[in-house]
C-alpha cells in the first residue's frame, strides 16, 4: 500500500466507546444502533450513494469500474447463491438504510420486510423507499433479529449481509431465523468470519480490538457457524470465501481511513465528534491489518430449512 503507515499508539483515543459486558444483550443492542447513528455521516460521505444505499463491503470483479459498482456485485453474489423467485417474502435481518431490500425488490420481484434496532435507520430506509417508489413493496421495522415478533413460518428467504456478526450469541439469530423461514426456506448470511479460534494472544488482540470498533463483540469461526445452523435443524449448509473479490473494497476503506485519521482525531479530541465514529475510522484501519494477517474473511454462507422437521 502506498498509504502512510499508522501505529497502533497513534491511533488509539482518549475517549472510547464504553466496552459492553458480556451477556449483556440489551446493551449490545443499544451500542450496535449508537454506532450506527454516530458514523452516519463517514457511510454516507465515503461509502454509499442514493443508488445502492449500502453498508457492505464491495466485490471486484476484473473490469469492475467503480466502487458503487462493486457494492452491487455484492448484492448480486449473494442473491445468486440462492434461488429467489417472483412473489417470495423477504426478511433483511439487519437492513441498514434499506439498501439491500430495495434492491431485492427492484430486481426479483419479491417482497421484503428490513428490520434494524437503530432507530434512525427505520426513518431513512422508509423514506429512501418513498423516494423510490417502493413503499407498497418494501417496509422497515424496529426489531431484534434475535427475537423478532414475526409468527412461525412468516419468510421464504432470511437475508443478513454483514450484520449477525452484531449478535454476540450468533446461535440466537440462526434459531429466529430458522423460526421464521417456512419450510424449505432459505438461509443467506454475507459476513466475516474469523479463520480460527486459537489465534495467538497478539493477534487476537488485533481481531478484537478491530471488532469491537465496530460493534461486534466477536466473529465465528466458519465451522462453528454452520455447526451451530446444523444444530438449529437447517441442512444444506455452504460457504464461500469472497475474500480475493473483497479485498479491494477494503484496501480501499484502509486508505480512505489512513488519510483522514489525524484530521478527525483532531476534531475528536476537540469534542466535536464522538468515540463511536472516531472508533469507525481506527476500525477500518484495523480490519486491513487483521486481513493481511489472515485472521478473518470474508464469506457467504447458505442454509436451507427443511421441508419436513420431523
Amino acid at each position: 500500500m502506498n498509504s502512510p503507515e499508522l501505529s497502533t499508539e497513534s491511533i488509539r483515543e482518549r475517549a472510547a466507546p464504553s466496552p459492553v459486558a458480556a451477556g449483556d444483550h440489551v446493551g449490545r443492542l443499544a451500542a450496535v444502533a449508537r454506532y450506527y447513528d454516530e458514523s452516519w455521516f463517514d457511510y454516507r460521505v465515503i461509502w454509499q450513494n442514493s443508488e445502492n444505499r449500502a453498508l457492505h463491503f464491495g466485490v471486484w470483479y476484473p473490469g469492475t469500474k467503480s466502487h458503487g459498482e462493486s457494492l452491487l456485485n455484492m448484492n448480486r453474489e449473494v442473491a445468486g447463491s440462492i434461488d429467489i423467485k417472483p412473489g417470495m417474502r423477504v426478511l433483511d435481518a439487519g437492513c441498514g438504510v434499506g439498501g439491500s431490500s430495495m434492491w431485492l425488490a427492484e430486481n426479483y420481484d419479491v417482497s421484503v420486510v428490513g428490520i434494524t434496532v437503530a432507530e434512525r435507520q427505520v426513518e431513512m430506509a422508509r423514506k429512501f423507499a418513498q423516494e423510490r417508489g417502493l413503499e407498497k413493496r418494501v417496509s422497515f421495522e424496529l426489531a431484534d433479529f434475535t427475537n423478532t415478533k414475526f409468527p412461525d413460518g412468516s419468510f421464504d428467504i432470511v437475508w443478513a449481509q454483514e450484520s449477525a456478526c452484531h449478535a454476540e450469541d450468533k446461535a440466537a439469530f440462526l434459531r429466529e431465523a430458522f423460526r421464521v423461514l417456512r419450510p424449505g426456506g432459505q438461509l443467506v448470511v454475507e459476513d466475516w468470519f474469523r479463520v480460527t479460534r486459537d489465534l495467538p494472544a497478539r493477534q487476537e488482540k488485533l481481531l478484537i480490538d478491530w471488532v469491537n470498533c465496530w460493534a461486534i463483540p466477536d466473529l465465528s469461526t466458519g465451522d462453528e457457524f454452520a455447526v451451530a445452523a446444523r444444530a438449529c435443524g437447517f441442512d444444506g449448509t455452504t460457504i464461500r470465501d469472497l475474500s480475493m473479490f473483497v479485498r479491494p473494497s477494503l484496501a480501499r476503506l484502509y486508505r480512505l481511513g489512513v488519510a483522514s485519521y489525524p484530521f478527525w482525531a483532531v476534531v475528536h479530541r476537540l469534542g466535536l465528534r464522538s468515540a463511536h465514529a472516531q472508533a469507525n475510522l481506527r476500525g477500518a484501519i484495523l480490519q486491513w491489518r487483521a486481513l493481511n494477517q489472515r485472521l478473518w474473511f470474508d464469506a457467504i454462507f447458505t442454509a436451507t430449512r427443511p421441508n419436513s422437521d420431523g
